[in-house]
């Protein structure tokens, strides 16, 4: 099953409408003290998120769902993309969390309750999208619903379990030969984009090095410096699809970009989520393969 394309166009979109720099520090312990929630604030969030989900369902309307209506029915797919789809939906919904979460702050909402309302939200619109495909012939993918729920339920569970602050999903991607290729046999209205070209995707699970160094050592290693476990298929459009797997370093932005203002951290939050170009090492399939830069 396709991953959610749906979802990071609304993340996009909600980037473009909605001030998301004017925050406090998300890095903070939550803070619980009462604010005022502006209605004004909530009716402009509201009214824009509802504006653009309307928007995009009338673009996926006509450019993907018209001509491949079906009774709604589940149907799985755990053989495409060879899963990588079914990490990418958890990292939208980890992405639209981080994006709700910010729109609901800005109404005047407590950390802790925006982050509820803000991955709540995403899943919500994630359900939607994975409604609209029962709907269709792609149908409604309960394990892609699964990896759903896990990623908004993931920004929840490092809030209430501060070991898993030291564990992120990234994403990076250069496109392959898929690109604006047909979608598939029984798709109509569809060809390969980035969100769905899974073949240029790579998935990054990367961890903060220096938390798990023991002292004195840990002193010597950068707060800023990661190591990641990078996960990606190819030729899954053959008969004989394949899983390759890198080691490379990663990079906290939220350590590099200075957190002086409310646009620098915000800034630094939302460059976290991808993986930036970094030395790497192909180490499946066969024989390791050396990469000054990869991304």
């Amino acid at each position: 099953m396709r991953c959610s394309a749906k979802a990071f166009l609304f993340v996009f979109a909600v980037f473009q409408i909605r001030p998301v720099f004017a925050q406090t520090d998300s890095l903070a312990v939550p803070s619980d003290d009462s604010t005022t929630v502006r209605p004004w604030r909530v009716a402009v969030v509201t009214g824009s998120l509802a504006a653009t989900i309307t928007a995009i369902h009338l673009y996926q309307q006509s450019g993907w769902w018209k001509d491949n209506r079906a009774p709604f029915h589940f149907q799985e797919d755990l053989k495409y993309g060879l899963n990588v789809d079914k990490i990418g939906h958890a990292y939208g919904g980890i992405v639209e969390g981080f994006v709700f979460k910010k729109a609901f702050e800005w109404t005047g909402m407590r950390d802790t309750q925006a982050l509820w309302w803000g991955c709540g939200a995403g899943l919500l619109f994630q359900t939607y999208v994975e409604i609209e495909d029962g709907l269709s012939t792609w149908g409604f993918d309960r394990v892609d619903w699964a990896s759903d729920v896990g990623g908004a339920a993931y920004p929840l569970a490092q809030l209430y379990w501060p070991p898993l602050r030291n564990l992120d999903l990234k994403f990076s991607y250069h496109h392959s030969n898929l690109i604006n290729e047909p979608g598939g046999a029984g798709f109509k209205g569809q060809k390969h984009i980035l969100f769905d070209d899974y073949e240029g995707q790579t998935l990054w699970f990367c961890v903060n090095v220096k938390s798990v160094l023991p002292a004195p050592v840990d002193q010597y290693w950068p707060d800023w410096l990661w190591l990641s476990l990078g996960y990606g298929a190819r030729d899954i459009a053959t008969s004989n699809p394949y899983r390759v797997y890198f080691l490379s370093f990663d990079y906290d932005l939220r350590k590099i970009i200075p957190q002086s203002t409310p646009f620098l951290r915000t800034l630094g939050e939302a460059l976290n989520y991808i993986h930036f170009p970094a030395p790497a090492v192909r180490i499946v399939p066969g024989g390791a393969v050396w990469y000054g830069l990869y991304f």
